[in-house]
């Protein structure tokens, strides 16, 4: 297979042997470097390229090409044909000029909204050299490339274009560090080359900084087996001319230990090459055995090279795997695994650079390469160099930005880099709450291990508790989920108790945690006591404990028999014998809560039974009499003397006779637990957090004074239902208690409210109709406090109240009322403070006035049922039987029977020909069993 490739250089003409030296005469300058040889590009260059960009749009390097030697009179012979075009040619151009404008300024536009919008880039950048506009196509593409990697196409675009109005020493070395930073995005043979060419060509460096620069170029792509021997080939042709240049000096003496030199330097470089797998290595072969003679040749560079050549045999399957398999992420798939097989980490390198430059948006790939270099590599440089290419590559996994920050310290990266680094990434949106509280933990880990042992609220210290407070505020504001804060929190604790011996900072986050919605749970106490126990005191731990047993109910047996173990190993026997006493009446106190229950769930159990079959009988009676309905419908059809009439099955609904509703009440109904307070000295409480319990409750009054009693309202399954009753001493503390309406417990909102039994004060709920010339809507104030708007209106006279309306949740729904006790004032208010800033934010003021249509248009657009049902209730009810206290009206079920079979008394008078004769029960049941 090898035998048949061919060498890139086998179209040259044949080397001519001179004095023992090989010179390609057909290659006096390196491979790529001939754009660069013409005498006359400058000249080209200043009166042209601007100007035939502008016209015609053509790449300069093409231009370039196609003139060769011949550039001044090409570009006379087009001037001259251009001006024969006409003025219906110049017109066709300045349209052209004007819709390409056009284009650009629409795609500026949309870029400055929405700024990471790859392919608009490539476009505006097509477009902007076109034109020619240098200037905002040097700023498009240091934005683009700030964003994003660039191509290899992209980088050779914006080289070529610098390299062609690079003529100053200082714009040719900021051509040279736009070079050195085009190698860095992606694997590319093409930009080495041209780094290089344009450093010889140029003569920006010496003969060291050349050979550095191809030292680096063979490091990154030497290895690449289809094109790495570009490379090598420029390499070595250098050299060779540096050695063709020696010959020119007059100095004799010193150019014979010179020349020497350069061809052991020469020799070197073959044997090099010679080592590596690369197509076309048998054409080198060739060469090397000409600069050499076949007889000259050492046994070890022989050996060297026939190994080479059978690593390349067994590449060449995978090789052209690449080229037939349609989907070639796989083809380098295996390629890698073939590679890792052979334990060669540089050429492993190779591959996953090669596979990148076609699959950079492979985040698999990126990982794999990324876990390849933490595990078996560990050159962490080059490791924070891979991993900054991944994450502009694919900025949305997580895992690539974990493994980044583990690699910045390993490499022992600065700590202001991690953070930078963290901030960028939670920017990024990861997705989920794990992914953000990861990122967190990994610098929380860094900034503890940079922490020195001894060193008391030192600046390390600092800065690591406040990046506790950060994550914490970030994941809760994010998330919104109390959840999502536990395992920081705990970490917090644990590190202020262990490593800063903050026993008291401990105590604090673990109480925090129990009053944000833990202190039913038994983890949560033994967690706080196994702390306590290493780093506190016994007798906290034994209060902790305490406190427990009565606050546990997911376990109130192991954390019984937890507290008896640990007095058992720490305290005396009176303290064993106090907390087996508490425990034991606790175990009873749930026993009997549980016997409630299960007696409690046994009844309802049967209510729902008796339910259920009350609803299948109900059923089968339905079933029955529409059976006999349609029976009487067929006799009534077969006497056609009598009138024929559809019997309506749906009345018996509106007459009464549908299945029995519930009437009795629920378990926790309201009204029943207000019949037991004094409106006076009670208030009733809602959404409140479903974790309070009532020591919350009595903490949150007990501001106003003493509390009486406080009932929560619990589903049948002992669940917190969110709202309940606190009763009190006297009216006093009543009214102080309505004051804390929508104050917070555990970050939430808690109404506070008058206790009113809505049986006798039934609440009509209407929409607000007129314009309140004393209160004002003010809008925007989602990021502004009440305290702040009250610092802002308070400098108009009469101000009453602020309302900043907010959700259940306790978030601002962004606007609020602002009440004065005069017009004037409001007035004043709104021409002074609308289209106004605070705090950077723009509000908008403006005087209360709901709209009166809302209410009529809430009616227009009901359902049409609902808006009859509505109607239906305003009219006349004289046709509505009346109903009894069984539910069914007067006239019993003689609605049911058809009027068709109903008797025709046309006897009666017309007095009593509006009482029809009643059917008794036993007449009805009579009526069912025939």
């Amino acid at each position: 297979m090898v035998q048949n490739i061919c060498h890139h250089n086998t179209n040259l003409k044949d080397y001519e042997m001179r004095g023992g030296i090989i010179s390609p005469p057909d290659r006096s300058v390196p491979l790529g470097l001939s754009i660069y040889t013409s005498s006359k590009w400058s000249s080209f260059l200043h009166t042209s390229y601007f100007i035939r960009c502008q016209k015609v749009g053509m790449d300069s390097h093409d231009e370039v090409v196609q003139h060769g030697d011949d550039d001044d009179t090409n570009i006379d012979q087009e001037e001259d044909t251009s001006d024969s075009y006409g003025s219906s040619s110049s017109d066709t151009d300045d349209e052209e000029e004007g819709a390409l404008a056009q284009r650009v300024d629409h795609l500026l536009s949309y870029l400055h909204k929405n700024e990471f919008h790859y392919d608009s880039y490539v476009e505006l950048i097509n477009l902007l050299r076109q034109q020619g506009d240098l200037v905002r196509l040097r700023s498009i593409r240091k934005k683009m490339n700030q964003l994003f990697p660039l191509t290899e196409d992209l980088w050779m675009q914006w080289v070529s274009d610098e390299a062609n109005i690079a003529q100053t020493e200082e714009e040719k070395a900021g051509l040279v560090e736009l070079l050195d930073k085009s190698i860095i995005d992606y694997l590319s043979v093409g930009l080495w080359q041209k780094y290089a060419s344009y450093c010889i060509t140029e003569k920006v460096g010496n003969h060291n900084d050349i050979r550095n620069i191809y030292e680096r170029a063979l490091t990154s792509v030497g290895l690449h087996l289809t094109k790495g021997c570009y490379i090598w080939d420029d390499y070595r042709e250098y050299e060779i001319n540096i050695l063709n240049s020696m010959t020119e000096t007059d100095d004799l003496t010193s150019i014979a230990k010179e020349s020497l030199d350069q061809k052991d330097r020469i020799t070197t470089l073959y044997k090099r090459q010679l080592a590596v797998p690369l197509l076309g290595m048998q054409g080198t072969w060739r060469d090397f055995e000409s600069w050499m003679g076949k007889d000259s040749i050492d046994e070890y560079t022989k050996q060297l090279y026939e190994q080479a050549v059978e690593k390349l045999d067994q590449r060449m399957q995978y090789e052209d795997s690449l080229l037939s398999v349609e989907s070639t992420l796989d083809g380098y798939k295996n390629y890698i695994e073939f590679e890792k097989t052979t334990n060669e980490p540089a050429r492993i390198q190779c591959l996953y650079e090669r596979s990148l430059r076609n699959h950079c948006l492979s985040p698999e790939l990126w990982q794999s390469y990324t876990q390849y270099l933490d595990t078996k590599l560990k050159v962490w440089s080059i490791a924070v160099q891979v991993y900054e290419r991944a994450i502009r590559n694919c900025p949305w996994v997580a895992a690539l930005w974990h493994g980044y920050l583990r690699a910045q310290e390993r490499a022992g990266g600065p700590i202001e880099k991690m953070r930078d680094t963290v901030t960028t990434a939670l920017n990024c949106n990861l997705g989920s709450m794990e992914n953000d509280l990861s990122l967190w933990l990994i610098y929380i880990d860094r900034l503890r291990r940079n922490i020195k042992p001894g060193g008391e609220d030192s600046e390390e210290i600092t800065l690591l508790r406040d990046t506790f407070q950060a994550a914490l505020n970030h994941i809760y504001n994010r998330y919104e989920t109390v959840e999502s804060i536990d395992y920081l929190q705990k970490y917090w604790a644990k590190i202020e108790a262990r490593h800063f011996n903050n026993i008291e900072k401990c105590r604090q986050l673990r109480e925090e945690l129990l009053n944000i919605g833990h202190k039913r749970q038994a983890s949560y106490w033994i967690e706080y006591i196994e702390l306590e126990r290493a780093y506190g005191d016994i007798q906290n731990c034994q209060k902790l404990f305490s406190r427990a047993i009565r606050a546990v109910n997911d376990d109130p047996e192991g954390i019984c028999q937890a507290w008896l173990d640990f007095e058992r190993e720490e305290g005396q026997l009176s303290d064993w014998d106090i907390a087996n006493a508490k425990c034991q009446d606790q175990l009873q106190v749930i026993s009997q809560k549980r016997a409630k229950a299960v007696e409690k769930e046994a009844e309802e159990k049967k209510k729902r039974k008796e339910e259920k079959e009350r609803s299948k009988m109900q059923d089968r009676i339905n079933r029955k009499l529409a059976q006999t309905v349609a029976e009487r419908n067929q006799i009534d059809a077969d006497a056609p003397s009598r009138e024929k009439r559809k019997f309506d099955f749906d009345s018996r609904k509106e007459s009464g006779i549908t299945k029995k509703s519930r009437t009795d009440g629920s378990l926790n109904n309201p009204s029943r637990e207000r019949e037991r307070y004094n409106e006076k000295t009670s208030v009733f409480i809602s959404n409140v957090p479903f974790s309070a319990v009532e020591d919350d409750i009595r903490s949150f009054f007990s501001t106003c004074g003493n509390v009486k009693d406080v009932r929560l309202v619990r589903a049948p399954n002992g669940k917190f239902k969110g709202y309940g009753y606190v009763e009190f001493e006297d009216e006093l503390v009543t009214q102080e208690a309505l004051k804390l309406d929508r104050n917070t417990i555990a970050g939430r909102p808690v109404y506070v409210s008058e206790n009113v039994d809505k049986s006798k004060h039934p609440t009509e709920f209407k929409f607000g109709s007129g314009m309140d010339r004393c209160t004002l809507f003010v809008k925007n104030t989602k990021d502004i406090s009440s305290d702040r708007l009250r610092e802002v209106f308070n400098q108009f006279e009469g101000l009453r109240d602020i309302r900043c309306v907010a959700r259940k949740s306790g978030r601002s729904r962004g606007f609020a009322y602002i009440e004065f006790s005069n017009e004037a004032s409001a007035a004043n208010a709104v021409k002074t403070l609308d289209n106004t800033e605070i705090d950077g934010v723009t509000i908008s003021v403006a005087i209360s006035n709901p709209d009166a249509k809302e209410t009529s248009e809430f009616e227009k657009n009901r359902k049409p049922e609902i808006r009859e049902r509505n109607e239906s209730k305003n009219r006349s009810t004289s046709d509505v039987p009346t109903v009894t206290s069984r539910g069914r009206g007067r006239t019993g079920l003689s609605f049911m029977v058809p009027r068709s079979v109903k008797k025709n008394d046309s006897t009666t008078s017309e007095s009593s020909n509006n009482s029809s004769s009643k059917l008794s029960n036993d007449d009805f049941r009579k009526m069912l069993t025939k």
